[in-house]
């Protein structure tokens, strides 16, 4: 009964959100989707009586679950790829990428926060039951309340990496695009730089910013390229902001290595074709002066650096060192995380940095801009405890075997903090 209500969630969700956006009929990959959640709870409910019936072991079940679980999230996100007009991009990309994250959204939530109880499934059949054919108000209000079950999550397990994207995607869903920049902006802190992270987070900031991609979230796109030459969403994204800038030879130039990696006859290589099609008619006309001069193909903008503000910020600074005990357990390239959290509060860091454990000693400054969340910085303490960590996966979450140091309550502000990394984690 409860894939029943997800299926109903991801085909009323992609109806309330979608059509503001781009007005296109998608009825064919909603109710593929609805099916593909109806096959594949048939098949995890098998593999539970399997389980329950002693025919199979647990491990055989963990696999299978989780196998199925990542083909039921491959196909809700098959049809992502609908490109439309140059002139239009922003938008149209907006709504492609909106049309494959509801339903990826509503299923991986499930699987992300657990069980039945995660969306009272009774409570949703007799609303379903009720009002048949769904309720738009309604229906927001059950995907605000899946985001902020998520955001609450974050809260606890502010190390999450694939956390924060989800909750970045999903408040892009919302149009709630602050709060996605936000949410992106962690993800980076942990993640690095993740090429498809950095191309959601450009999206993000262009949305935010009335629809433009020039400034940062160019300069974002360009570095996601730089790290993978193939990323389609980069390429799209800028072949568009150069198109509207009037570098229609640049935008051809991007377009073409995108109509590469399409399937050849596909819809979208058709109409990647025609956009190119159109630039090229653009760059002829602006060849023989129709638009005046023609702009020099250019490299991105560098990003300006931010203004300082004139009050100065909430901060600790100090030293982190590794204990001689512990130098012949040290890999160079293991990730170093510096952090502040609150003395008496939740688990999320304050503020946070990244670098190579291959630096120690080193000389950190933490302030209240590296905040997770503008709420819980470090001007909303007195006191907190700052600590260090070395990962070798590179996982922000403790792992068993990571070497780390922890202060006793130091008060914000200070200055020459001594943190030794002296212990191993359990």
């Amino acid at each position: 009964m409860f894939w029943i209500v997800v299926g109903c969630l991801v085909v009323a969700a992609l109806l309330f959100v979608v059509p503001p956006l781009l007005q296109r009929k998608a009825k064919a990959e909603v109710e593929r989707a609805a099916l593909n959640v109806s096959i594949y709870k048939n098949q995890l409910q098998e593999l539970e009586d399997d389980l329950a019936n002693g025919d199979i072991s647990q491990e055989y079940y963990d696999g299978s679950r989780e196998e199925i679980q990542r083909r039921l999230l491959e196909d809700t996100a098959v049809a992502q790829s609908d490109i439309r007009d140059g002139s239009k991009g922003l938008n149209a990309g907006v709504a492609v990428v909106t049309a494959a994250a509801v339903p990826v959204l509503a299923v991986t939530l499930y699987f992300n926060l657990g069980s039945l109880e995660a969306m009272n499934p009774e409570q949703q059949m007799a609303q379903q039951a009720a009002s048949p054919h769904g309720d738009e108000t309604d229906m927001a209000a059950q995907i605000e309340m899946m985001v902020g079950r998520l955001a609450q999550r974050l809260q606890d397990n502010p190390q999450d990496i694939e956390g924060w994207v989800m909750l970045g995607r999903s408040m892009s869903v919302l149009g709630r695009y602050d709060e996605a920049v936000q949410a992106y902006e962690n993800a980076i802190r942990f993640a690095g730089n993740d090429p498809n992270v950095l191309t959601d987070y450009a999206d993000a900031l262009a949305m935010a910013g009335n629809q433009s991609l020039e400034g940062k979230p160019l300069e974002l796109l360009q570095k996601a390229l730089s790290i993978d030459p193939n990323n389609q969403k980069a390429l799209w994204l800028i072949g568009t902001a150069l198109f509207e800038r009037g570098d229609f030879a640049g935008a051809i130039e991007h377009w073409s290595h995108l109509l590469d990696q399409l399937p050849p006859g596909s819809e979208d290589a058709d109409v990647m074709r025609a956009n190119i099609k159109e630039a090229e008619s653009y760059r002829q006309r602006q060849l023989a002066g129709e638009f005046g001069p023609v702009p020099p193909q250019q490299s991105l903008p560098e990003v300006q650096a931010e203004t300082q503000t004139a009050t100065a910020p909430a901060q600790i600074s100090g030293r982190v060192s590794l204990a001689a005990g512990l130098r012949d357990k040290l890999s160079p390239d293991a990730t170093l995380f510096v952090f502040a959290r609150a003395v008496n509060g939740p688990p999320m860091p304050l503020a946070i940095v990244r670098a190579r454990a291959g630096e120690l000693p080193l000389e950190f400054n933490l302030d209240e801009s590296m905040a997770m969340m503008p709420s819980m910085s470090l001007a909303n303490f007195n006191q907190v405890v700052v600590g260090a960590r070395i990962s070798e996966s590179g996982n922000a979450m403790p792992q068993s075997g990571d070497l780390q140091g922890m202060t006793e309550a130091v008060a914000v502000g200070t200055d020459g903090l001594e943190i030794v990394i002296d212990s191993v984690v359990p």
